[in-house]
C-alpha cells in the first residue's frame, strides 16, 4: 500500500531517496557548471581546455564522494582541488579567475557531503546478503 499521505516515521532515507538527492544536486550543479564556465568565453583555447580539465576533475573527485568508500580521503582531495583551483589556473593556464567557479564546487561538494551524512535506512539488499551469511 502506498504511503502518499503518511508522515515518514523516522529521518533516515532510503537508498532510492539517497540516489534522488545526489542525481539531482548533479543536474542542477552541472547546469550551474555551465552558466558559471560561460564566464571563461574570452580565454584562448588551450587555456580554457585547461580550465575544462581541471573543472572535470574536480567533479569526478565530486562524485567520488557520494560513491566510493573512502570518503575522508576523497573528501580531503576535493577540499584541497577546491581550495588551490585558483592558484593552479593562474600558474598553469594564462586564466586570471572564473569568479563563480570555486564556490560552485565547493557548495556541491558541501551538498554531496551533506547528503551522505544523513542516516539512511537499511538497504534490503544489504539484509538479504546479512541472511544468507
Amino acid at each position: 500500500m502506498s504511503n502518499w499521505y503518511r508522515i515518514p516515521p523516522s529521518f533516515r532515507i532510503t537508498e532510492r531517496e539517497y540516489r534522488a538527492n545526489i542525481d539531482g544536486m548533479n543536474i542542477v550543479f552541472g547546469a550551474v557548471l555551465g552558466f558559471v564556465l560561460v564566464g571563461a568565453e574570452n580565454v584562448e583555447v588551450r587555456d580554457f581546455i585547461g580550465l575544462l580539465m581541471l573543472s572535470a576533475a574536480i567533479v569526478i573527485l565530486i562524485l567520488y564522494l557520494g560513491s566510493s568508500e573512502y570518503k575522508l580521503f576523497n573528501a580531503t582531495i576535493t577540499a584541497v582541488s577546491i581550495a588551490f583551483l585558483p592558484y593552479i589556473s593562474v600558474d598553469l593556464f594564462d586564466i586570471t579567475e572564473v569568479p563563480k567557479l570555486q564556490p560552485t564546487l565547493a557548495i556541491w561538494a558541501l551538498m554531496v557531503l551533506g547528503v551522505e551524512l544523513i542516516p539512511r535506512a537499511p538497504s534490503h539488499d544489504r539484509i538479504s546478503q546479512e541472511k544468507d551469511q
